[in-house]
């Protein structure tokens, strides 16, 4: 069975949306397009907030979040207990988030990484397993710090 992988944006990163739903979708995985469904200007906040609901009832998925920057869906995010989003601009953070913090959300910057780069950061965040071990420590540690 594919995994499925929940992407959201905002109006800023909804061109970009589709080049990662067509890659998901080539890559073998499941991909499931939360919005933004145009280029209308929409707060980045609502999409992050529909993405963090569907990883509640489905821990086991992984989402990623694109708006111009990717701070404004990183800190909506991150105010999650059940999240742990990162924001990446190159594979090695994106292979350290997963191999020691367990992010199970990959944020991206549209206006700050190029789509080549991008796409190798979703390849490397979704192609990477979590270490567990004394790293499984530190995640428990942050889930317990709560948030909504």
């Amino acid at each position: 069975m594919s995994a499925t992988v929940c992407v959201a944006s905002d109006h800023r990163g909804f061109p970009f949306k589709a080049q990662v739903l067509a890659w998901l979708e080539n890559n073998g995985y499941l991909p499931r397009d939360l919005g933004t469904h145009s280029d209308e200007r929409c707060d980045a906040f609502d999409f992050a907030t529909r993405l963090a609901g569907e990883l509640r009832a489905h821990s086991e998925q992984k989402g990623i979040l694109i708006c111009g920057s990717g701070q404004a869906m990183a800190m909506t995010a991150n105010r999650y207990q059940h999240i742990r989003a990162a924001l990446c601009s190159e594979t090695a953070s994106a292979r350290l988030s997963r191999e020691h913090n367990d992010a199970n959300v990959l944020v991206l910057g549209a206006d700050i990484v190029t789509p080549e780069r991008a796409l190798e950061c979703i390849e490397t965040f979704l192609g990477t397993q979590f270490l567990g071990g004394r790293y499984a420590e530190r995640r428990d540690r942050l889930t317990q710090l709560g948030g909504l």
